[in-house]
C-alpha cells in the first residue's frame, strides 16, 4: 500500500488545534497542542488540551489547525448549501409520492421503496401458503 501524502492543512506535531466537535469530555472549541501523529489510512492524534487533559486516538475530522479554523468554517457552510438543496428536493419528491404523485407505484431508482411487482409476488406467495395450510 503506497503512503498517502498528507495535505498542508493537516496538523503536525506541535501545532495548535481546535476541537470542531465534542470529543469525549472535551467540549467543542477547546484548544490543544498535537503531541503525536499516528496512522496511515486513519490519521489520529494525541492531543494535550488546554484543560490539562490528554487524549489519544483523536480523529482527524474532529480537530482543525487553529490557523485554518475560519477556512474550515467557510468550507463547511459551502458544503451545507448543496446538502440543504438536495434535502429539499428529496422532501418534495417524497411528498409527491405519498399523495398519489403519479409514480404509478413503481419505485424510482435509489428511492428506497419496494417495487410494486415484488410486492405482488409476495402477496401471491402468502396466498399460496395460506391455501396449502388450510386444505
Amino acid at each position: 500500500m503506497p503512503f498517502r501524502r498528507r495535505s498542508g492543512d493537516s496538523p503536525r506535531v506541535g501545532d495548535w488545534v481546535i476541537a470542531v466537535e465534542p470529543i469525549g469530555d472535551i467540549p467543542e472549541g477547546t484548544k490543544g497542542r498535537v503531541k503525536v501523529v499516528d496512522g496511515f489510512g486513519w490519521v489520529r492524534y494525541w492531543v494535550a488540551w488546554e484543560t490539562g487533559a490528554w487524549m489519544g486516538s483523536v480523529d482527524s475530522s474532529s480537530v482543525v489547525r487553529a490557523d485554518r479554523l475560519e477556512q474550515w468554517r467557510s468550507d463547511r457552510e459551502a458544503a451545507q448549501v448543496p446538502a440543504a438543496a438536495h434535502a429539499e428536493r428529496a422532501a418534495v419528491t417524497s411528498a409527491a409520492g405519498t399523495n398519489g404523485g403519479g409514480d404509478g407505484g413503481e419505485a424510482a431508482p435509489g428511492g428506497g421503496r419496494v417495487p410494486e411487482h415484488l410486492l405482488e409476488r409476495s402477496r401471491q406467495a402468502r396466498a399460496r401458503k395460506a391455501a396449502q395450510t388450510a386444505g
